[in-house]
């Protein structure tokens, strides 16, 4: 039996990618150095990796493109250089740290439905 790759369950889980990718914006516009958005990325990332454990990956890429794409387009750029060489810092690092803990989510949870 096939089935769509665009199921119901992937387009809930686009919403909740939506809303984690907004909150983790945020927290890189916010926060005062990196450890915030890392942790707040990786947490996110390895929840929506728990919920997808086969399609995690597209959920990943979507995410780190929706932070990437908010930040340029939507966020206003800091005036000074330090300010905005720990946003970058922040961003870039979320971005990778979205695809590690999408894949640790997908891999602990195929491992808890196999046991």
């Amino acid at each position: 039996m096939t089935t769509s790759f665009f199921d119901r369950r992937l387009l809930l889980n686009l919403g909740l990618t939506l809303i984690s990718s907004t909150i983790i914006l945020l927290c890189i516009k916010v926060a005062p150095s990196i450890h915030l958005p890392y942790l707040i990325a990786a947490a996110f990332a390895t929840g929506l990796g728990f919920l997808e454990p086969r399609k995690g990956w597209f959920l990943a890429v979507v995410q780190a493109a929706l932070i990437w794409i908010g930040y340029v387009i939507f966020a206003p750029t800091p005036d000074g250089t330090a300010d905005r060489d720990v946003e970058n810092f922040g961003l870039y690092g979320s971005m990778i740290l979205t695809f590690v803990g999408s894949f640790i989510g997908g891999l602990l949870k195929r491992t808890l439905d196999r046991g």
